[in-house]
């Protein structure tokens, strides 16, 4: 049970922190849409990758973290393009 409560706390300071910063773009759509856009696409990136972390250290673990926070830029990033958006300073 603490597992899941730090974990889902995390989860919620993490999305204020992405809320804060979209580095993607559309011109096409007024700006308050690109942040609920970025949270979806966060949000499904994350489902799809499934990494849980346990906050336990390691090589192994890090590499695991790492590779796990490139999948979540890779999907999100993607879920973005789909919705027509672009990152920032293109």
């Amino acid at each position: 049970m603490q597992k899941f409560a730090l974990a889902f706390i995390l989860t919620v300071l993490l999305s204020a922190c992405a809320s804060q910063t979209v580095p993607w773009q559309n011109p096409n759509l007024p700006s308050d849409q690109w942040s609920k856009d970025w949270r979806a696409c966060k949000r499904w990136a994350e489902q799809q990758v499934g990494y849980n972390d346990d906050d336990s250290h390691g090589p192994f673990k890090d590499f695991d973290r790492a590779a796990a926070k490139r999948q979540l830029d890779a999907y999100a990033g993607s879920c973005m393009r789909e919705r027509g958006y672009y990152p920032k300073g293109r």
